[in-house]
């Protein structure tokens, strides 16, 4: 492997890392807050099921799972990057960010949470927002990490 590719390689590499691990960070601090945290698991507002099942998962290892998936998000930025709207990394990062929202989130959201543990559509629509923060804080840092750079044209393989 060439330099250049190595470079590219690493760069992918560590953008998918890095944005993924500051998007679930941010994540995290929104769904931990005590006003939010409160609101989805408010016996009132919330279905049973969800109160029930989602405080077993294992954070850390869905966190971490996550963050290693990002790397898949970074390598798709860069091989389609040319093909984004958007003629800055500010641009190219906030659709990016958009489209792991709507490839992912709104999916997981809807056959997960609302169709599976039959989460309220208000409290699913919350949710979505958080998520969607979390998506473009994640598509944000890779597209400063990817775009727009003088290795953009080299070859990653």
């Amino acid at each position: 492997m060439s330099g250049g590719v190595m470079h590219v390689t690493l760069r992918v590499l560590a953008a998918g890392l890095l944005g993924g691990f500051i998007g679930n960070a941010v994540l995290g601090l929104i769904f931990t807050s005590p006003p939010v945290h409160a609101l989805l698991y408010d016996p009132a507002l919330q279905s049973a099921l969800f109160i029930e099942i989602t405080p077993k998962r294992n954070i850390p290892l869905s966190v971490a799972g996550l963050v290693l998936l990002s790397i898949i998000h970074g390598w798709l930025f860069y091989v389609l990057r040319s093909a984004m709207p958007g003629a800055t990394w500010l641009g190219k990062g906030l659709f990016w960010g958009l489209t792991i929202w709507a490839m992912y989130w709104l999916f997981q959201e809807w056959f997960i949470y609302h169709a599976l543990l039959d989460e309220p559509w208000l409290l699913n629509a919350l949710e979505l927002v958080i998520l969607l923060i979390g998506s473009l804080v994640e598509g944000l840092v890779i597209a400063f990490m990817l775009a727009g750079h003088k290795f953009a044209m080299e070859p990653l393989i």
